[in-house]
């Protein structure tokens, strides 16, 4: 018997499709306390993320999200502050002129 994992497209398909199904039935039985919703999560992400680049992408940017937010409390607890917050554009400096601009080039 062959116990290597199905390759082609029929064998992505079939993962993608009990990825997302492991997953569904995760988060839909999170709340219930009979079978930890997270015990058919994990394995579902896993294949999502193996299969899918959106995916995997979007867990990339979740731990980056979360890994600063932890940094940045790490920092607030030995004393170092950071505004994160958005210039207004009055408080901007102006942006500096283009390269090659027709102020003081000779032409």
């Amino acid at each position: 018997m062959n116990r290597e994992a199905p390759r082609g497209k029929t064998g992505r398909i079939l993962r993608l499709s009990a990825g997302w199904a492991l997953t569904l039935s995760g988060l839909i039985l999170g709340p219930v306390p009979i079978v930890p919703g997270f015990v058919l999560l994990l394995p579902g992400v896993a294949l999502l993320a193996a299969e899918s680049r959106v995916i995997r992408g979007f867990l990339r940017r979740h731990r980056e999200k979360r890994l600063l937010q932890r940094a940045l409390r790490e920092a607030e607890r030995v004393g170092i502050r950071f505004d994160l917050e958005k210039d207004s554009e009055s408080d901007r400096p102006p942006d500096p002129p283009p390269p090659g601009d027709a102020t003081g080039s000779a032409g």
